[in-house]
């Protein structure tokens, strides 16, 4: 089963308050049905899209297995901007998005 993949599109803007920033990043559905999740954090510095072709590859047998969620901390690709990097910060933008999603 092959599938495209799905995009959180949410449009990056500043935010001042560092509890509405929202997350960006690249859903691939696994090749079953009513699989787990797995969330893809790169390197902080990293973009999540770098990591496509790697989940994308036939012979990656993590999408057997999984759903991946590619994403993007703060202030990169299409996720919202803050002022802060602070770690409390950035895991509570983990926690809203798995909230949400």
């Amino acid at each position: 089963m092959t599938s495209m993949p799905l995009r959180n599109f949410a449009k990056a803007t500043y935010q001042k308050n560092t509890a509405a920033v929202r997350l960006s990043g690249t859903h691939l559905k696994g090749r079953q049905n009513d699989l787990p999740t797995l969330i893809w954090l790169p390197e902080i510095l990293e973009p999540a899209e770098n990591f496509q072709s790697f989940f994308s590859r036939s012979d990656n047998k993590i999408r057997d297995v999984r759903n991946v969620w590619m994403l993007n901390y703060r202030n990169q690709g299409g996720s919202d901007h803050n002022e802060s990097y602070d770690m409390d910060d950035i895991s509570n933008d983990i926690i809203r998005f798995m909230d949400q999603n």
